[in-house]
């Protein structure tokens, strides 16, 4: 190959990868664009720690590690609209109560949500991307219970109950929170911050007559690729 046939080579790579890196920033704008996530989260809700001594049956609380996976459609160039579906890890606490009873309390909530993402530079290589959204979140809990009895031998003093997993209690959320898209237009890494205010109704009070927390907060990160 002579030195004109091997330029003439680099030009055409060169314009090649020029167009594809033209063509995989126009997918990331294009309205009609599919995409797909998935990833892994941590968050904090306030409840009863581990070993605190509650009159009533509160709702445990604490920071657990979780997931979530979804999938959304651009409708303009700067917003598309996703589904998402997330479950946090278990959270757990040990609750002496009153008459020698100790509860274990454990729960975790699961969560199917629409989002809104405002897409604030959706053709560059890193892109800050507001989020908005509602969701229904399904509270799971099991219950424990501990029945002291001092009168009685070591080793048959406390009676344990059966672990009994109650009817999942559903309630709605508001969902804002924040996410950096980091790399190409066609796969990225995507860290994120959000909040969550869920409503109190008297089922779950029910549950959990000594409280129940309103509020969640936390992050996470994940792989998303568009199609």
């Amino acid at each position: 190959m002579d030195g004109r046939a091997r330029t003439g080579t680099r030009w055409l790579l060169a314009a090649g990868l020029t167009v594809a890196g033209v063509t995989g920033a126009a997918a990331q704008e294009r309205p009609g664009a599919v995409y797909a996530h998935g990833g892994v989260t941590i968050a904090h809700q306030n409840g009863a720690a581990d070993g605190e001594s509650q009159i009533y049956i509160t709702a445990p609380g604490g920071t657990t590690a979780g997931w979530m996976a979804g999938g959304g459609v651009f409708v303009a160039r700067h917003i598309s609209i996703e589904g998402e579906w997330a479950s946090s890890g278990t959270m757990t606490a040990r609750e002496p109560s009153r008459y020698g009873l100790t509860y274990i309390e454990e729960r975790r909530d699961r969560m199917l949500g629409v989002i809104v993402r405002f897409h604030t530079r959706p053709a560059g290589s890193a892109d800050l991307e507001p989020v908005i959204g509602v969701a229904a979140v399904a509270h799971d809990r099991w219950s424990t219970t501990e029945t002291s009895r001092p009168w009685l031998p070591a080793g048959q003093d406390v009676d344990v109950g059966p672990r009994i997993r109650y009817d999942t209690v559903t309630g709605a959320a508001f969902v804002c929170g924040a996410d950096v898209r980091i790399g190409g237009s066609c796969l990225a890494v995507v860290p994120g911050f959000r909040a969550r205010a869920v409503t109190r109704g008297e089922d779950l009070m029910a549950y959990y007559p000594g409280g129940f927390p309103r509020w969640s907060i936390g992050g996470g990160v994940a792989v998303r690729v568009v199609f």
